[in-house]
């Protein structure tokens, strides 16, 4: 029996491509948290106050 079913390769790429630069963001972001925890240790969340103050800038 042969499927039915089409494949857009459009959206599968889409997909694949949204999946791979999510990949790539979170290491990124794992990287700058190793960095920041061997420069600033005392401090709780120095990515995610890294991060707001990048988007402040962006904004303002």
């Amino acid at each position: 029996m042969t499927d039915l079913k089409i494949v857009d390769f459009r959206e599968a790429g889409d997909k694949h491509r949204h999946r791979r630069q999510h990949e790539q963001k979170e290491g990124r972001v794992d990287a700058l948290r190793e960095r920041f925890a061997a420069a600033l240790p005392s401090k709780p969340t120095p990515v995610k106050d890294y991060f707001k103050k990048k988007r402040a800038k962006k904004k303002g």
